[in-house]
């Protein structure tokens, strides 16, 4: 065993060391050369920085507990003027003037809860008999049905009107503004009809009769009255009826 290639060896490792060891003393130096570079995240243009800082909302100062909120606008309803109800009751009179100069009139008239659109001369065919109302006045001991050549007077009309105007009422029309009379003409019945009723598995056959009584009546009369006298003071009246309960609710 010779010493020379351990020697050798030996001056080997120890260049190759001292080589390895120069090495790594350079590399400190290669890395303090280098520039250290912001993140992309702390990079922001001056004009981006100016914004931010400026459109920055600034606190609110909060109301102390001792200063009372400030008042809301109040939304007060100014009473309706006295001379309201004047005008419509003028603009009512126009109206019913007009309509008492243009004849002729048609109305719908109301008998037992059945409407009927009449004029003058048409004729009405009720699927009853008609009783006169009780009253001190009518005598009717009896109780017999109104008769042939009876005339009576329609106050319960919902509309009545010409080809321009027209009078609707809530729901009846004031029976002082119109006169409206009927003359019974006659008191007829229909055919006999008889229908037979079986049933079913049975023999016996069931026989009804029946014959309908009608009366027949003729609008005899038909117009417009004169303005009656009180009526513009219970119109008056009416209307300020309806505004009082609107100027209370506006005081409170």
């Amino acid at each position: 065993m010779s010493i020379l290639p351990a020697f050798s060896r030996r001056s080997l490792l120890a260049s190759t060391s001292s080589n390895i060891i120069s090495k790594s003393l350079l590399l400190p130096a290669l890395s303090s050369s280098r520039l250290l570079l912001p993140s992309p995240s702390q990079l922001r243009h001056t004009s981006t920085a100016t914004a931010t800082t400026t459109t920055s909302p600034s606190p609110s100062p909060s109301p102390s507990p001792s200063q009372p909120p400030p008042p809301s606008p109040s939304t007060s309803v100014s009473p309706p003027s006295p001379s309201q109800p004047s005008q419509d009751l003028q603009t009512l009179t126009r109206l019913h003037t007009s309509l008492l100069h243009q004849p002729p009139y048609y109305t719908t008239i109301h008998i037992h809860n059945t409407p009927y659109l009449v004029t003058l001369g048409d004729r009405i065919t009720l699927p009853a008999l008609l009783y006169p109302p009780k009253s001190p006045l009518i005598s009717n001991p009896l109780n017999k049905p109104l008769q042939p050549g009876d005339v009576i007077r329609i106050t319960h009309a919902s509309t009545l009107g010409s080809r321009e105007y027209t009078i609707k009422g809530t729901p009846y029309i004031d029976p002082r503004l119109f006169e409206c009379k009927a003359v019974v003409v006659e008191i007829t019945s229909e055919p006999m009809r008889i229908k037979e009723k079986t049933k079913r598995r049975q023999r016996r056959v069931k026989k009804v009769k029946s014959k309908h009584r009608y009366t027949v009546l003729r609008i005899c009369e038909l117009g417009v009255n004169e303005w009656p006298e009180g009526l513009g003071e219970e119109v008056d009246a009416a209307a300020a009826a309806a505004a009082a309960p609107n100027a209370a609710t506006s005081a409170v």
